[in-house]
């Protein structure tokens, strides 16, 4: 029997835009070790990935199906080796799966297999792959693999961030932020998203605050699991104020125990100590992304017989999450919750009194007077540097139910 889960945690505002999205999952078991080793999901798993969508007015249903058969690995075309979801010469073929297991064939639905691993071409061999799992973009296929991973199949935070990021990458989403980012590399520290290699299993918010991006003060802003409102700063790596940092606080970019002047550093990278540290490469213009007011569902909209020969992304594998948890601030992962939905906004105020910033940042106009009326109750209003000129000599007088941040030397006068 089919289990059904709907998304039906409905808890704050969200936008018109409200959608529906299907995914089948099916599940890899190996009977032959006693009871059983089992990819399934479990109902927390679930609740938390319909619950992050539930927060933005979307409507996620999951449906749990078939147990499969086990197999180590999913095969690809030894004579096409870029080919993973098309090929089907063997029962151990994604395709071929898909074929016998796949009940929603009418449109608009997504196959997800929860497996164990998988091969990639590796120079001239093929060998496992150890990714956490794989997605075509702007397609309707994923898979889950945690064979490589805690106990052969990760932690249940791994399989609910894993099955949200490889969600994502059919939503059109990428490693980096924007379509077309693609010099850029897979874990950019002010990506706030699971899609960031920086956060996809640390989680959002415990990474964010291990690597002193954020205050703790500021932490109820951000959850473990969510894609990015496109709300962080936009970075020049060339030429970052370490005082000004992330404009929620200041930040040691160039890793030297302490905070100077204004510092070059390449930041997203896949290894350091935290994991930029101590690394060296080209110098990019990084930033937030917008994502949830981007997704894209090519599913609704095609056959699944049309979306075929996509872009993938093939992601994080078991060595590169252990050289990040190893070299990096020691970040324990978070346990596994269903979220409630964050309620409060946060908003950027400059001297000029409009706000800045990059993707959807809140835009309150005005002195730092007016934006506490204007900003919703309970939010953020960060102050940028320099002198916030009320007019007049009286000062100013909070009277809203606003947190005030400075990220360095703002001066209300």
């Amino acid at each position: 029997m089919k289990k059904i889960i709907i998304g039906i945690f409905l808890l704050a505002a969200f936008p018109a835009a409200a959608d529906t999205f299907n995914i089948e999952i099916d599940y890899m078991v190996d009977t032959s070790l006693g009871s059983g080793h089992s990819h399934m999901p479990n109902q927390a798993e679930i609740d938390a990935i319909v619950q992050m969508f539930a927060c933005q007015g979307h409507t996620l249903n999951i449906v749990i199906d078939d147990q499969i058969t086990h197999y180590d690995l999913m095969r690809i075309d030894p004579n096409k080796v870029e080919d993973f979801w098309e090929y089907d010469g063997s029962a151990d073929t994604f395709a071929a799966l898909k074929a016998a297991n796949f009940d929603s064939t009418d449109g608009g639905w997504h196959y997800c297999i929860f497996g164990h691993q998988m091969e990639k071409w590796s120079g001239a061999l093929i060998v496992a792959s150890g990714s956490s799992g794989k997605a075509e973009i702007n397609g309707d296929d994923l898979v889950v693999t945690l064979g490589n991973f805690d106990n052969e199949i990760g932690t249940a935070f791994d399989r609910a961030a894993t099955l949200a990021h490889e969600f994502g990458h059919n939503l059109g989403l990428t490693h980096c932020g924007a379509p077309g980012c693609d010099k850029l590399k897979a874990n950019s520290p002010v990506l706030a998203s699971v899609m960031s290699y920086q956060y996809q299993l640390q989680g959002l918010r415990t990474g964010l605050l291990c690597n002193e991006l954020i205050p703790a003060s500021a932490a109820h802003h951000f959850k473990e699991i969510d894609f990015s409102h496109g709300r962080m700063a936009t970075l020049a790596e060339n030429s970052m104020s370490e005082p000004l940092g992330t404009s929620w606080r200041s930040v040691d970019w160039n890793c030297q125990n302490g905070i100077s002047g204004t510092v070059a550093q390449d930041l997203n990278t896949t290894q350091g100590s935290p994991n930029w540290c101590g690394k060296t490469g080209t110098f990019e213009t990084i930033g937030d992304y917008d994502e949830w007011s981007n997704i894209v569902d090519a599913a609704k909209s095609a056959k699944s017989s049309d979306l075929r020969d996509l872009e993938s992304s093939e992601c994080i594998s078991w060595a590169e999450i252990q050289e990040i948890r190893n070299k990096a601030a020691v970040c324990a992962q978070p346990m596994l919750t269903t979220e409630t939905c964050v309620a409060d906004e946060f908003y950027f105020l400059s001297q000029s009194g409009q706000s800045i910033g990059s993707g959807a940042w809140k835009d309150p106009m005005g002195t730092v007077s007016l934006s506490q009326h204007l900003v919703d109750p309970g939010s953020s209003l960060i102050l940028m540097p320099g002198t916030h000129d009320e007019g007049g000599s009286g000062g100013v007088t909070i009277t809203e139910p606003v947190k005030l941040y400075s990220a360095t030397s703002a001066v209300i006068r």
